[in-house]
């Protein structure tokens, strides 16, 4: 039965897709049969990876299409254990298609159970910046919702403001939505206001945070101008190795190895 890990925040720009690609190979390379899930419309995974084809098939058949065959939509990668299905809205009528199906809150979670859990250990979601019926698809067909976190002031109230609504979707919608826990991202030491803002998250949500955190890492940049994840790309790099630690640190806190 697969687990599956989505990332989501309100705010983009926060590391939310490169933190999905980079766990999702972390896994994969650590022997886990990994699918990784671009839901965002902007299709940010594909362009992170340099893949220049536009898919065909991809997350608008996950659910649109009532006879959806899962290896039509499945694309392999260059990691053994690592396959994708990658976002196909690119117009408008696309994207308000599966948002109509997304009306129904647990499509997601069905379609996963169906086709899914006996294939992976592991579906890593990259989630839309909203809280559009997309987004809230994709947090309640989640096992754990990691919240990345930019070590920045204006992410602290987007995160307060993601909170806020994480527990009306808990109080109206699903009381088993889980978040994993924030991951605090593109962190640099020598800036002060980052120190600050690591020291202020760690007081407020205490265990609630990864110990983990990513830090700002100029091969993560050059990966992704280039097409690739920096695990690939620079294995020894700091990026690299904070997302392999990751990737550990889940495995052991939730008890998945």
């Amino acid at each position: 039965m697969a687990t599956v890990i989505s990332f989501s925040s309100q705010k983009g720009g926060v590391g939310k897709t490169t933190s999905a690609i980079h766990l999702a190979t972390a896994f994969a390379l650590g022997g886990y049969k990994t699918l990784l899930v671009d839901l965002d419309p902007q299709g940010s995974v594909q362009s992170a990876l340099g893949i220049r084809e536009h898919p065909v098939q991809g997350a608008r058949e996950l659910f649109c299409d009532p006879n959806f065959e899962f290896d039509a939509v499945r694309v392999g990668s260059e990691h053994k254990n690592l396959d994708y299905i990658l976002s196909n809205m690119s117009h408008l009528t696309e994207e308000q298609e599966v948002v109509r199906v997304a009306s129904d809150y647990h499509f997601l979670r069905e379609r996963v159970e169906e086709h899914l859990d006996a294939r992976y250990d592991f579906v890593v979601i990259d989630v839309p910046p909203t809280t559009s019926p997309v987004s809230i698809n994709a947090m309640i067909a989640s096992d754990l919702v990691m919240v990345p976190l930019q070590c920045e002031a204006l992410a602290i109230k987007s995160l307060k403001r993601f909170l806020l609504a994480f527990r009306d979707l808990q109080n109206n919608i699903d009381p088993n939505l889980r978040i994993a826990g924030v991951l605090l991202t593109m962190f640099n030491r020598n800036i002060r206001a980052h120190q600050q803002v690591c020291k202020q998250v760690y007081q407020a949500l205490g265990e609630s945070v990864f110990q983990t955190i990513i830090p700002e890492c100029s091969y993560i940049l050059e990966a992704s101008a280039i097409g690739v994840d920096v695990i690939k790309r620079r294995l020894n790099s700091v990026g690299a190795t904070g997302y392999i630690r990751l990737a550990n640190e889940v495995l052991d806190r939730f008890e998945l190895r």
